[in-house]
């Protein structure tokens, strides 16, 4: 039986959806949690939120790979169905933002660890990262001028 045929795989998908929309809302607090603290006046204690990140990805990890089990059904199913559920690409579209918006933050993160010098040098990033033009060159042969 499809989704086409059945509407539970299609409320499972958007329960998995939701599911997963809530914990890119976990991820999002903690980053901007982060921040804050980053931004205190004697940040030291920033280990405090590596094991809470770390569980939080495994669960986000377990909800990616459920979700892509859906998300196969979701795309077998007629455009005309697909149109009945408008929240299922507003939830969509959400989590995207969502996403965004705390590679952004934890971009910002990540400069402010740098700044107070809580990095440890075998985590520091490349210095080719901040050059938007080192991939194309390596393609091209071309050196930097």
């Amino acid at each position: 039986m499809s989704l086409a045929e059945t509407s539970e795989p299609l409320e499972t998908f958007v329960d998995e959806l939701r599911h997963y929309f809530r914990i890119c809302e976990e991820i999002h607090s903690v980053v901007r949690r982060e921040n804050q603290y980053l931004n205190s006046k004697d940040p030291q204690a920033i280990h405090q939120f590596q094991q809470t990140r770390k569980d939080i990805l495994e669960r986000l990890s377990d909800a990616q790979m459920r979700l892509s089990v859906h998300k196969t059904s979701w795309l077998r199913v007629p455009p005309s169905t697909r149109a009945k559920r408008p929240e299922v690409g507003h939830l969509i579209r959400q989590t995207l933002d969502l996403i965004m918006k705390t590679i952004v933050l934890d971009r910002e993160n990540e400069q402010l660890l740098l700044r107070h010098q809580m990095v440890p040098p075998n985590r520091l990033p490349s210095a080719n990262r901040q050059n938007p033009h080192f991939v194309a060159r390596l393609y091209t042969g071309k050196r930097a001028s």
